[in-house]
């Protein structure tokens, strides 16, 4: 079996703290296997590597997201449009995703109506197909350049915001939309319950994004976009194994196996410092440790270990490679960049 094994949350998302949050991290597995391999720093966004995971030039799910939902999308042009928390911390604006937030579709089918009143005139129509996926169509094309929710989510909003000729435009209707939304009656409901408001919705996935493709046999994950384009792509496709020893049943016989674990990404966006720790401590147990033991036996012919972010990097490992004891094993606190700027 080749393995690519991404991580997204692997690497800590701020550059100038992510060497002390690591520092003491007891992972002898993964240092053996970052100090044996061919390690290269590869700084990459979310949606890049899962762009290039499935050989897309762009994310761009809106339309047929929406399609898939029963939404006729002919002679409109679509954004997806996720509702969200927006959070004022110090000197930003942090997003929050639905992952955080229980929403009943009669809340989703309020704000909705609200919105479309609202914004009729401008030639927007608003679904609330799902309590936490929603969709908005357009006569004409945005015009503008929008950020997957991806790569936003625990992030200053106000570096994300639209660009391009509309993105001013749709600056403004985010302000308006934020405005409405907070002092909307049911999110006076949910605070009163002790529940966070749904004050905002993030635009995304506009355009042609063509047809998925992919070099695994097998694609493994939970993330519902990159299970939509494992299908689309023609392979088999489950949701991520428990651990490797899973793995090793679920995929026996495939030659290259793709496998998304996405445990450490939440903490990682929302800079949860121990929970972050905690769930490499068990990527450790469940993931590292046995991967090491597979590929020095011979079990794994190859694994690819790629994770995301400002510090983002590759890992490449062959059998051989890891009886090469005189390379020393390499923390992950280790491996950030000394030079902060890069």
């Amino acid at each position: 079996m080749q393995l690519s094994l991404f991580i997204p949350g692997l690497a800590w998302p701020d550059l100038h703290a992510a060497a002390e949050v690591a520092r003491g991290l007891e992972l002898p597995a993964l240092s053996a296997l970052l100090g044996r391999g061919e390690l290269a720093l590869t700084p990459a966004k979310f949606s890049e590597l899962t762009a290039i995971a499935f050989g897309l030039r762009d994310i761009a799910p809106a339309r047929r997201g929406a399609e898939d939902a029963g939404l006729a999308v002919e002679g409109r042009h679509w954004l997806l449009a996720e509702p969200g928390h927006l959070r004022i911390d110090r000197d930003r604006a942090m997003l929050a995703d639905v992952g955080i937030m229980a929403i009943g579709q009669r809340e989703a089918d309020g704000l909705v109506a609200s919105l479309n009143a609202h914004f009729a005139e401008d030639g927007l129509a608003f679904y609330a197909t799902s309590p936490g996926r929603w969709f908005v169509s357009m006569t004409e094309p945005a015009g503008a350049h929008f950020t997957p929710l991806d790569d936003v989510v625990g992030e200053d909003v106000n570096a994300h915001l639209p660009k391009g000729g509309a993105g001013l435009k749709w600056s403004r209707f985010l302000n308006e939309l934020q405005m409405l939304l907070y002092t909307h009656p049911i999110n006076d409901e949910r605070e009163a319950r002790g529940e966070p408001a749904i004050n905002t919705v993030w635009l995304w996935g506009d355009g042609e994004e063509g047809q998925p493709s992919s070099a695994a046999q097998t694609v493994l994950a939970d993330h519902p976009l990159w299970q939509d384009y494992a299908r689309r792509a023609g392979v088999t496709v489950d949701a991520a194994p428990f651990d490797f020893a899973a793995l090793t049943e679920v995929a026996a016989g495939a030659g290259r196996v793709l496998v998304m674990l996405d445990t450490a990404l939440a903490p990682a966006q929302y800079r949860d410092v121990y929970g972050w720790r905690e769930a490499l401590a068990v990527l450790e147990e469940r993931w590292f440790a046995p991967i090491h033991q597979a590929l020095r036996a011979g079990k794994l012919k190859e694994l690819n270990l790629v994770c995301h972010g400002d510090a983002g990097f590759t890992a490449t490992l062959t059998p051989g490679m890891t009886w090469k004891l005189w390379r020393r094993p390499k923390t992950l606190a280790a491996v950030y960049p000394a030079d902060h700027s890069v």
